[in-house]
């Protein structure tokens, strides 16, 4: 679930659980609940010099996302600061109203998070990845290798401060869609009906060429009557797979097959190509030789997962922490800007001949679209730029 009060892309990130913290000084308070600089800058710099962190933005906004402020390394834009802010507060409210519930986080809880979260980065990841693939753009989602990266991948890589805290915020999350969620045989059994692909196993087979005359010539021996595992085996450059016939596996779902090969329909024993992998510049031939469709009795707790992920279910819990948080006493400090409508709102930057005249080392004087406290809130110099900041608590 993606933070309930963001209102805007930069803010779809999920932030990290504001606790009591003892650091000074503090970006922000929920009800005695304080958001340290410190902490705050942790996982500002896990996002701004780490490729895992760099990948979850933008696996979670669909786009690049602008961290590095207008000072250079060390500092960060106001607009991105303040988006994560925001969430820390967004992170916190809905921490205190799960608690209001009496609803604890358990170990159990933790792991079905992390899992679930990290599933659901491989689907952020694998988009973007495709995107960056089709439009011919670099992707921090995809390795050295011009593989895409995986879920677990990226949140392994972060700084465990910040990957502890996310999944603790996700498996919150996970507690306030479920409590109160009404979801019937009936809502399972239209969302099986209507997703099938979801839930249908493909076993696919392909034949890899090197150029597209070739691949157009195999074409049309299957269509006139060779079978593809036959052609696979006598003229396929994929070593791995023509001794089986082509045969990659059963692993996928129709779904995850149609999304991969671009395609809205796919069909059993139907040669599907030629498509040219942009990354290997390979030409290739599949087929979809069998398909295996799960019942809706194995099926049935997913669908309700997917469900309590819905939409509809996602604003009936934004409403409650909405209405908790006008109970709320919230505050920020005022060099990140201040708390409005449920947004963090950021200050008015100086004019720039003011800025230009400031005494070097001002606390209170930063660039245009830089956070002041961005990189020296807690008195350090900046980490340098590749490395993040050991987790500082709070």
């Amino acid at each position: 679930m993606k933070r309930l009060l963001a209102t805007s892309s930069l803010a779809l990130v999920a932030g990290v659980l504001g606790t009591a913290c003892t650091a000074l000084p503090t970006a922000a308070t929920v009800n005695g609940t304080t958001v340290s600089v410190a902490s705050l800058n942790t996982q500002l710099q896990a996002f701004d010099t780490t490729q895992a962190g760099q990948c979850l933005l933008e696996a979670e906004t669909g786009q690049t996302v602008q961290t590095q402020g207008a000072g250079g390394a060390g500092t960060f834009n106001m607009a991105f600061a303040d988006s994560i802010l925001q969430n820390r507060i967004g992170d916190a409210l809905a921490a205190q109203l799960a608690a209001s519930k009496g609803l604890t986080v358990t170990a159990s809880d933790l792991t079905n998070a992390a899992n679930t979260f990290e599933a659901t980065l491989d689907g952020e990841i694998s988009a973007v990845a495709n995107q960056a693939a089709q439009s011919g753009t670099a992707s921090y989602c995809v390795s050295s290798s011009g593989q895409a990266l995986t879920g677990a991948q990226v949140v392994s890589s972060l700084p465990s401060a910040v990957r502890d805290q996310l999944i603790a915020n996700n498996a919150v999350d996970q507690l306030l869609l479920a409590d109160g969620a009404v979801i019937t045989r009936g809502q399972v059994q239209a969302y099986y009906a209507a997703n099938k692909p979801l839930f249908t196993a493909d076993c696919v087979s392909v034949i890899v060429t090197d150029t597209q005359a070739h691949a157009q010539q195999y074409l049309a021996q299957i269509k006139g009557g060779a079978s593809f595992a036959a052609v696979a085996k006598a003229s396929s450059l994929d070593t791995q797979t023509a001794p089986n016939g082509g045969a990659l596996g059963c692993t996928n779902t129709e779904s995850q097959v149609e999304q991969a090969l671009g395609l809205t329909t796919v069909a059993v024993g139907a040669p599907i190509g030629p498509l040219q992998d942009p990354s290997t510049g390979a030409w290739e031939l599949f087929e979809v030789t069998s398909q295996t469709v799960e019942p809706l009795s194995a099926a049935t707790g997913v669908i309700h997962q997917e469900l309590l992920q819905s939409t509809a279910n996602g604003n009936r819990v934004a409403k409650e922490i909405v209405v908790y948080a006008r109970h709320s006493q919230v505050s920020v400090d005022p060099r990140y800007g201040t708390w409005q409508g449920h947004v963090v709102v950021a200050p008015v930057a100086p004019p720039a001949r003011f800025l230009l005249a400031a005494a070097v080392g001002h606390p209170l004087v930063a660039p245009t679209g830089t956070s002041p406290l961005g990189a020296t809130g807690s008195g350090t110099p900046p980490s340098a730029p590749g490395t993040a900041s050991p987790g500082t608590g709070g």
